[in-house]
């Protein structure tokens, strides 16, 4: 034998033995990969979708050069500006490759992140982020469900580039996919509602008397405290007495683990999910519980709503005469009281369209009766729509709300708290134990929560003819501060374990201490003055001391006294001009409160902006050289204010339907004020946007009085250099 022939045999010798050992090797590299969720099926043909199979046996395993060739030439695609080729080479790719998590992971960035922001109408960004989330929702998560990387891109996606304010078009992005969830599960359940709009407006006849403002809105909080009593017996809950006032003041309240409002509110957003998580999968188990269902079914189909068992796609579902425009939009304006929007707004041949529909529903339905057989019907759809449409399960959305608290999920965060949690649980743990693998995932989950308490309360209303200019005010949910505060509690010993107890870890401390003054700012300027002083009382004993040892000075005063303290050590100037910055910034809390409705924190929060003008003014009042920096009347301010606050320049229709909602609540006084002054204004504004200026801006009762004994505005100012509150642009 040659030493050619001899260096050739024993190369091939060499070969199949590495071969070999490769081999055996297999079993325990996948035990690894299955040990890391990176496996979606222990065969690659398991559960696969028929033109996944062709890829899979055409190219075997030259799969992954082609699929590398083709990343590269999707790249180039995008470079080019051809996005819709550049996105049907990624599908082509996950198709190559359909169990590995990565190529869909990269694929939903680059539609949702990269391509998306090539684009500058919010319509082409919004469907551009979404398909990044539909490439994963409906695809790569179905084929790798135990690849906890896809659940946690999916989160992100939701909180991080919908959620956050860093692309341009965030607010689209909200209204988008609150106008989706909104038309499937409408508003959330608010058992507490507030008092009559019209209670505060009437009772404050003039704005130099403070105790006016006080004592209506004791009236008010005696009426919501009413509502709380009522919400509580009929959901099974006693209302706890009231604390010692001086215990409040002094902060030896109990700390809480819950308030009341927050258990009515989680049990009332537990009952509206429970019967769509029980309800009839099919038509076939609805017609033996309601036999009056066939006969909703069959008049439905006559006017072309197409109802039936076939799995429903999202094209379908929004195509003309789908279930969304046929059904759910209908439906959605029959249940909830019409918004500002249409009781402003002109009357047109769509809005008698929709009118005959709705007359059409509701009879077939039996709503005006409240039929069982009509509600058992919408609950089918629902259920239907939330598990085929949009992949969510009823019954883990129940399992959030009992687990976290109530929930709106209209928010885009809530969605990624769902998906989030549901990366937890698909790689074989709970929302309250993981792994360290998982912990990317939880943070997100932990990111969402504190997203939901910062901007969880949404008030929505929808303009279908263009969504991404639809009415979303986005506020405080104080009902997502127990379930926060539990995860801080919970997670921040999970995500840095050093540190000692009680209170939470270096890294975590700050956070948790900001985020419960902050809760216990909102709370008091809420009139909840008792859940405040339990979580001042959980503050103190979590941290007693700083860092280094000492005692905590922070906290070693009253409730009242830490509240305004920890406003003034941020924001207090002795300047007159930075004074009355921070005044306008109160009232401009103040204004947004009262268009939300929320006429116990628009109170407090003129009666804290009252406070700060009183502090400047108190030693400046008998001292003539001071003059030149004295403020104007509080009452004056705030009609300034009232109208810097009417007159920022609106860029869409939501931020008039907002100014709308504050005119209607406002008082007599502050309407007056600055009625005559902007009416050209927002007559112009109302013909732009195709709203009833008259019916959008009433005149305010006794104009004609009030302009007898009132000089124009302008007028009434003294001759010094007196300020004016600093005009915000929109």
């Amino acid at each position: 034998m040659s030493r050619s022939r001899f260096i050739q045999l024993v190369g091939l010798l060499a070969c199949v033995g590495l071969l070999g050992v490769a081999a055996s090797r297999m079993p325990t590299i996948n035990e690894g990969r299955r040990a890391l969720n990176l496996m979606g099926a222990d065969s690659p043909l398991e559960n696969t979708p028929p033109e996944y199979v062709f890829y899979i046996q055409a190219f075997g395993a030259f799969r992954g050069l082609i699929a590398d060739i083709a990343f590269i030439r999707a790249d180039q695609l995008k470079q080019a500006g051809r996005f819709y080729d550049a996105m049907q080479l990624h599908q082509w790719i996950c198709a190559l490759q359909p169990h590995f998590p990565g190529v869909w992971e990269y694929a939903s960035w680059n539609l949702a992140w990269n391509i998306s922001v090539t684009t500058f109408t919010p319509e082409e960004r919004w469907n551009w982020v979404y398909n990044g989330v539909k490439l994963l929702r409906d695809h790569g998560i179905p084929l790798n469900p135990k690849a906890v990387n896809l659940y946690k891109q999916l989160a992100w996606t939701f909180n991080n580039k919908m959620g956050e304010n860093t692309d341009e078009q965030h607010y689209a992005y909200k209204c988008n996919w609150a106008w989706r969830m909104h038309l499937v599960l409408g508003p959330p359940p608010d058992p507490l509602a507030g008092a009559d709009p019209a209670t505060l407006a009437a009772d404050l006849t003039t704005l130099e008397e403070p105790k006016l403002l006080e004592e209506a809105a004791r009236r008010t909080y005696a009426q919501s405290q009413e509502k709380l009593r009522k919400a509580a017996e009929n959901v099974g809950l006693e209302a706890p007495p009231m604390p010692d006032p001086a215990a409040i003041e002094a902060g030896r309240a109990p700390a809480l683990t819950g308030s009341i409002e927050f258990k009515i509110a989680q049990r009332a957003a537990a009952d509206q999910l429970r019967p769509i998580r029980d309800a009839a999968p099919t038509l076939a188990e609805l017609y033996p519980r309601h036999p009056e269902a066939r006969r909703m079914v069959s008049e439905l189909r006559a006017l072309g709503t197409d109802l039936s068992d076939t799995p429903l796609t999202e094209d379908a579902y929004w195509r003309e005469g789908g279930l969304a425009h046929a059904f759910f939009l209908p439906y959605r304006a029959l249940v909830n009281p019409a918004g500002f929007r249409e009781r402003f707004g002109r009357e047109s041949r769509a809005a008698s369209a929709l009118q005959e529909r709705m007359d059409a529903l509701g009879r077939i339905l039996g709503l005006p009766t409240g039929d069982p057989a009509g509600a058992a019907l919408v609950q089918y759809l629902q259920r239907k729509v939330l598990r085929e449409v949009y992949k969510l399960d009823p019954a883990f959305l129940l399992e959030l709300v009992e687990t976290f608290g109530p929930i709106d999920w209209r928010s885009v965060d809530a969605q990624g708290l769902y998906w989030a949690a549901r990366g937890l649980v698909a790689g074989g743990d709970t929302v309250s134990k993981f792994g360290n693998d998982k912990t990317n995932t939880a943070r997100i989950m932990f990111f969402c929560l504190r997203s939901l308490f910062l901007r969880g309360h949404l008030v929505f209303e929808p303009n279908p003819d263009a969504i991404h200019a639809s009415y979303l005010n986005l506020s405080r949910d104080l009902n997502m501060i127990e379930p926060m505060h539990r995860a801080y509690v919970q997670y921040g010993a999970l995500f840095d374990p050093t540190g000692d107890v009680p209170g939470l870890p270096g890294t975590y401390r700050g956070g948790h201490i900001n985020f419960l003054t902050e809760a216990i700012r909102l709370l008091y300027l809420a009139g909840r003055e008792a859940e405040a002083a339990g979580y001042y009382r959980a503050l103190r004993q979590l941290y007693p001391r700083t860092p280094d040892g000492r005692p905590e000075p922070m906290f070693a005063k009253s409730l009242h006294d830490f509240v305004l303290d920890s406003f003034r050590d941020s924001l207090f100037a002795p300047a007159s001009r930075d004074l009355l910055i921070i005044v306008d910034a109160w009232l401009i809390q103040a204004y947004d409160a009262l268009a939300a409705g929320d006429f116990v924190g628009y109170a407090r929060h003129i009666r804290a902006a009252r406070d700060y003008h009183e502090s400047f003014m108190r030693d400046k009042r008998d001292d003539p050289l001071t003059r030149r920096t004295w403020l104007k009347d509080f009452a004056q301010l705030q009609v300034d204010a009232f109208g810097a606050y009417l007159a920022r320049p609106s860029r869409s229709s939501a931020f008039t339907l907002h100014k709308t909602r504050l005119w209607q609540n406002a008082p007599l006084p502050l309407r007056q004020g600055v009625y005559d002054d902007l009416l050209p204004l927002l007559k112009s504004e109302c013909e732009f946007y195709r709203f009833d200026v008259a019916r959008a801006f009433p005149e305010p009762s006794g104009m004609d009085e009030y302009r007898r004994q009132r000089p124009p505005r302008g007028e009434e100012l003294p001759e010094s250099d007196t300020r004016t509150l600093p005009r915000v642009s929109g």
